[in-house]
């Protein structure tokens, strides 16, 4: 009795996860894009275009880098993946001075635009969770002037402002 039991549990993963992954019946035929968080930290990286080959190859469309490099900026322009930029944390006072934030703008991200598809900035990385409290002070004032920067050079409908939280 018991073995059926566990050949019938094993009969019931196995078609929920045919289901679940099958091109015709499962979740992601209602799926138009999928992207991945593009991290930098560690050795024996590859180079960007090596990972916009990857992406590509796997039908990914969207990605999140954690700053401007611009490397990355380079070598996904005239790729058609959206990107999400990063404002880094150490950043944010800075750009609580409306020109800092337009100068920033003008710096990182004008000059890719649009031939990289930059659709959002991530202003800040899960400062709701940092241990710097100070940083929660600096996040508003900087999301307000990243936005009016973008509006100011005319990019403000392209491109969205936000921040990224955590509830872990």
């Amino acid at each position: 009795m018991a073995l059926l039991l566990s050949r019938i549990a094993m009969i019931h993963i196995f078609l929920i996860l045919f289901l679940t992954f099958s091109d015709n019946y499962g979740f992601l035929r209602g799926i138009n894009s999928l992207g991945i968080n593009y991290g930098q930290v560690g050795n024996n990286l590859p180079q960007p275009e090596n990972v916009l080959d990857l992406m590509i190859s796997l039908k990914l469309t969207k990605a999140r880098i954690y700053d401007t490099n611009p490397q990355i900026l380079t070598a996904f322009s005239n790729s058609n993946v959206e990107l999400i930029v990063t404002v880094e944390n150490q950043m944010l006072a800075v750009l609580m001075d409306p020109q800092q934030a337009l100068q920033w703008v003008s710096t990182h991200i004008k000059p890719y635009f649009p031939a990289t598809r930059i659709t959002g900035i991530a202003v800040g990385n899960e400062v709701f969770t940092d241990d710097d409290t100070t940083l929660l002070a600096y996040l508003v004032p900087a999301v307000v002037n990243i936005h009016s920067a973008l509006a100011q050079l005319g990019l403000d409908r392209y491109i969205q402002v936000s921040t990224p939280n955590s509830l872990a």
